[in-house]
């Protein structure tokens, strides 16, 4: 069968979508046919991004966000159809994460633990005529969880291994790790989220540089890292909170960013400088995850847009004792993944782990959008 899986993250570059052929079975196969990436337009991005700031809006302007969002994903699905030349009728389900625009799995400021992700499915499932299933995180909250990380259950499925202690990390725009245990269960997986990937790297760029990002790390190679600013960033008590936890746009904010900002010139840093402590900020975050709690790792793979930052691929390589390498598929595979889930919440099986996201029970994820009916009532 063929499905897609489509992933837009915390960093707002764009939307990915992966086309997947998966072979049913006892133990069923994912394999990538093609992967295409089509970047969100700038007016869409700084609405995604205005809002995700918490800045003031109105309830129309999150209304029609969710159906532009849902349109960029349709001219993505279109494009990898293109690209693939194969029919629309030949896809059996979209399975899309959607926008997360705010995650509070922790009740913060009196609010009720919560997430969003924008997208309308239906948007989806009326123009290709597919089913589609989508907003993963709700029911694990719901069961007590934090909605996150929702991609060990794939981890698992796709790498598991009998000879090697496996971590793969997730640079996006946050980053997170999945722990696998030679010869392990579900029940032995450790995951979590790090702390920042790329988000305070990009806002950053933004402001100081007037790009989106900082392209293979070119940047953060020509400064310096403040050790004063960044031992002080290491003390932050996200990095000592055991998992289940998880983590965003919501605590890594503007805000945050202009604290960090305002200390490193204080101390006579340049804006080189900022980027290169803010990229050692992000792999530092690593490695001490990996030190304080994760048994011992024979190889890291690492996935996500942080595999371009020359920069924190070689701080991580020269800083941890084991082989790090970037994953051959290292953009296609967090779409991948929500093209597996999707795929196991149509066989009715639970994809949460309730040990990584503190859920009181496994749960199916996801709700499922139909198609389009033909034919008379």
């Amino acid at each position: 069968m063929l499905a897609i899986g489509i992933m837009s993250g915390t960093s707002l570059d764009g939307v990915d979508a992966c086309l997947v052929d998966i072979k049913k079975g006892k133990k069923s196969k994912f394999n990538i046919v093609h992967f295409t990436y089509v970047p969100y337009d700038k007016e869409l991005k700084n609405k995604i991004l205005n809002i995700s700031l918490n800045k003031p809006c109105t309830i129309q302007m999150v209304c029609s966000l969710n159906v532009e969002i849902s349109k960029a994903y349709v001219k993505a699905v279109k494009k990898l159809l293109r690209d693939t030349k194969v029919n629309a009728k030949e896809i059996d389900f979209i399975a899309m994460h959607g926008q997360t625009v705010w995650h509070n799995p922790d009740g913060k400021d009196n609010y009720e633990s919560s997430t969003l992700q924008l997208g309308d499915p239906s948007v989806l499932a009326a123009a290709f005529n597919v089913k589609v299933i989508s907003n993963f995180r709700t029911m694990d909250m719901a069961c007590g969880g934090g909605g996150a990380p929702l991609v060990p259950f794939a981890n698992y499925v796709l790498y598991s291994s009998k000879k090697e202690n496996i971590a793969l990390q997730n640079i996006g725009g946050i980053s997170n790790v999945t722990y696998l245990k030679k010869c392990g269960e579900l029940k032995d997986i450790i995951a979590f989220d790090t702390g920042p990937g790329n988000i305070l790297i990009d806002a950053a760029m933004r402001r100081l540089f007037r790009k989106d990002y900082d392209d293979c790390g070119k940047i953060a190679k020509k400064g310096h890292v403040i050790d004063e600013v960044l031992q002080e960033l290491m003390t932050d008590p996200y990095l000592y909170q055991k998992a289940p936890k998880s983590t965003g746009r919501e605590k890594y904010s503007d805000a945050y960013l202009s604290e960090i900002i305002l200390k490193i010139r204080g101390l006579g840093g340049t804006d080189y400088d900022i980027i290169t402590t803010l990229a050692a900020y992000t792999a530092d975050c690593i490695i001490f995850s990996y030190q304080k709690f994760l048994p011992s790792i024979d190889r890291v793979i690492v996935s996500g847009g942080g595999v371009y930052n020359e920069f924190i691929m070689e701080r991580l390589s020269q800083r941890l004792p084991c082989i790090v390498e970037k994953e051959k598929n290292y953009e296609a595979l967090e779409a991948l993944s929500f093209a597996l889930l999707g795929y196991y919440t149509l066989q009715g099986v639970p994809t949460n782990v309730p040990k990584v996201t503190g859920a009181s029970r496994p749960c199916i994820l996801g709700n499922i959008t139909n198609p389009i009916i033909r034919g008379e009532i």
